[in-house]
């Protein structure tokens, strides 16, 4: 009996194994994944029905594709094609499968071919001895851990599941969606998991769409609910089939006061890029995305067209009353874009230097010989700095920056090879080396004293006036966000500009006050209900006649209170306590988020002004003039497949779910630039 019990036991268990990772065990109330498949289009006209008889037709699959049929069950060559039977032992009178005993609890279930296979999936859902065995099964897998310490038996595959992850890897690395039908690809798939079910490339790119359409959804639900404003960055791209694209960024800070950007909008812009043409280009956005009423402010760089359009959206804007202090804050100036203006402008002197050093780089780049004599003459001058001149890159500033810095350290050679080889033409004089020392210009500007005549000055000169340019649009933007640092407040404004602009620090500090306090006021007037008084009357309900005399002295104490009476000590308080001591550490976010009990409207306030992007770019790409390109794998695309994949990638990466989350557009989309 003993010896029984063990092989039944062990015939159990290997019958399991075997088919464990075909047939998805669930509890009694769920239902079995596999089995299910095969009975998706099952039709049954019994509600209720007796454990044994069951009339629904049998559904089978052959290499997963559907209505091949099964065939008599008396051919006794033909093979079972539902995977069900692994569990019974078909039961044959004459010939003919008549009932299938169950492997488990060895309970006949009827299994004539009028009746299906329904009854034996069924009766699987029910086997008590099948669930006994599948806990065994599980609890020695469980025993099996992998290297990374996870158990076996806790894992069970889902197809969505791994097809999800598919498209988002495709979406996430810029991969073909020719990928899921490379032979070699789905050979690797099959050698992890043959279970896996490969989709063809239209399935792939549909899934991307779907996930973008659900993704879109859900963010506009969440700036709907979101508390803070909403400011914007736009820029200009183009493919290399020169189509020109908008790309549009929504920057914000979050309800646990995190910093956030997300790609809204990447469509195709039919040319020319005129002012009016990017106005329609955003307006049908903000329409699209319902944020009227949350825009803060938007950033652009200098460029004409964005100059034009900002009007027409301001003016737009202001007619519905959407906007802060009448817009005076709503146009930022990218702040990447005024220090490339005010470089090239330094360039522009230093041309002839930079192109005597660019041939001379090329020189003796051209051939191994030029190289080597290169090599042999710094070897012989005993100089021993590691890099050796680079050639840069026209539009990157920052490279002919780099390529200057190095070339100084070879002075003596390039003289040396001038005198050696009589076809070097290139060097530049002693006068232009000396001017050659670029990187002081890295220095604050007024820190440099070179003689009035001296073409270093000239260029300093020149690249203050175009700086002074843009800072006379832009100073008081940039000023608004420093009060808002308890590290700074007003304090350092009035520090600074005192010691820069003498008697004009009255009247400067006076406008920023004024700014302040009018931004304070209007962010004051914003109620719970998020209603904007902007829009609105004064609502008074003191239970007042016509006839009262003291009516309109309740009218003057509501607005009053109402436009920053009381209330407005708040800005009193915050802006008469000292700056706290400055810290690298210093997270101003969280700070502002500690003290929002403290500090309730300006706290608001603070969160919508620090969301401003100073910069329409990423950090690196701020020493590029050159124009943003599309990568020749999205180029190919449909204008609405690039900006589906576009956007996704982004999201993808600010979710978390990648090391590089919250990275920029610029490394999200731009194809790299040529570098020698």
């Amino acid at each position: 009996v003993a010896e029984s019990i063990c092989y039944h036991l062990a015939n159990s268990y290997v019958i399991l194994s075997a088919s464990y990772h075909d047939i998805e065990m669930r509890d009694e109330e769920e239902e079995d994944a596999d089995y299910e498949e095969e009975d998706e289009e099952d039709d049954s006209s019994d509600e209720e029905e007796e454990d044994d008889e069951y009339e629904e037709d049998e559904q089978v699959y052959f290499n997963g594709e559907q209505g091949v049929d099964m065939g008599s069950f008396s051919e006794p060559g033909r093979k079972f094609l539902s995977k069900v039977w692994k569990e019974y032992d078909p039961i044959r009178v004459d010939g003919l499968v008549v009932a299938a005993e169950c492997k488990h609890c060895a309970r006949n279930i009827c299994a004539e071919r009028k009746h299906g296979t329904s009854s034996l999936r069924k009766h699987l859902k029910r086997c008590i001895e099948r669930k006994k065995a599948v806990r065994v099964v599980g609890q020695l897998n469980a025993s099996i851990m992998t290297p990374d310490g996870v158990a076996l038996g806790t894992w069970t595959f889902n197809q969505a599941q791994s097809r999800f992850e598919l498209m988002m890897m495709i979406v996430l690395h810029e991969l073909p969606f020719s990928l899921v039908e490379y032979v070699g690809f789905r050979r690797f798939v099959s050698s992890l998991n043959p279970n896996f079910k490969t989709v063809c490339r239209k399935t792939i790119h549909n899934d991307c769409l779907k996930e973008f359409v659900k993704e879109k959804r859900d963010l506009q639900v969440f700036f709907k609910k979101c508390k803070s404003k909403v400011s914007l960055t736009t820029d200009l791209w183009t493919s290399n089939r020169m189509m020109g694209y908008i790309c549009i960024t929504a920057h914000f800070v979050d309800d646990d006061w995190k910093p956030q950007k997300r790609i809204v909008k990447f469509t195709a812009m039919e040319t020319p890029h005129t002012g009016v043409a990017m106005f329609n280009t955003m307006v049908k956005f903000i329409r699209e995305w319902n944020i009227e009423d949350k825009l803060f402010a938007v950033t652009l760089d200098n460029a004409s067209n964005n100059g034009a359009m900002m009007k027409l959206l301001k003016a737009h804007l202001l007619n519905k009353n959407m906007l802060f202090c009448d817009g005076r804050l709503f146009r930022q100036h990218c702040g990447a874009h005024v220090t490339n203006l005010t470089c090239q402008a330094g360039l522009e002197f230093l041309s002839p230097i930079i192109s005597k050093i660019r041939e001379s780089v090329k020189y003796i780049r051209s051939s191994p010989a030029r190289k080597e004599k290169f090599e042999e003459i710094v070897a012989q001058l005993g100089i021993s700095y590691g890099k050796r001149p680079t050639l840069d890159v026209c539009t990157r500033w920052n490279s002919t920056y780099m390529m200057l810095d190095t070339a100084k350290e070879f002075r003596q050679v390039f003289n040396s090879l001038e005198i050696q080889d009589p076809n070097y033409t290139f060097n530049p004089s002693h006068e232009e080396w000396d001017n050659a020392a670029y990187n002081n210009i890295f220095l604050t500007l007024d820190q440099q004293t070179f003689e009035e005549e001296s073409e270093m000055h000239s260029m300093l000169k020149y690249m203050k006036k175009k700086f002074d340019k843009y800072w006379k649009v832009s100073w008081l933007d940039l000023c608004i966000p420093v009060v808002l640092d308890p590290q700074f407040k007003l304090n350092y404004i009035e520090f600074r500009f005192d010691l820069e602009f003498g008697d004009e620090a009255i009247g400067m500090i006076t406008k920023i006050k004024n700014v302040i306090q009018g931004l304070f006021n209007e962010y004051l007037k914003l109620n719970g209900n998020g209603s904007d008084p902007r829009s609105q009357g004064v609502d008074i309900e003191m239970g007042t006649t016509d006839n009262d005399p003291l009516a309109t002295w309740d009218r003057h104490v509501t607005v009053r209170a109402q436009s920053g009476g009381e209330a407005s000590l708040e800005l009193e308080s915050y802006l008469s306590k000292l700056p706290i001591r400055r810290s690298d550490q210093f997270n101003i976010l969280t700070w502002w988020q500690m003290n929002s009990s403290e500090y309730p409207t300006l706290s608001r306030m603070a969160r919508d002004m620090l969301a401003v992007p100073a910069s329409t770019v990423a950090s690196e790409s701020a020493f590029s003039t050159g124009s943003r390109v599309l990568s020749d794998f999205r180029s190919r695309m449909t204008p609405e497949t690039v900006e589906a994949l576009v956007c996704l990638q982004d999201w993808i990466r600010a979710s978390g779910n990648t090391q590089r989350s919250m990275d920029s557009v610029h490394d999200i989309t731009v194809e790299g630039e040529e570098e020698s």
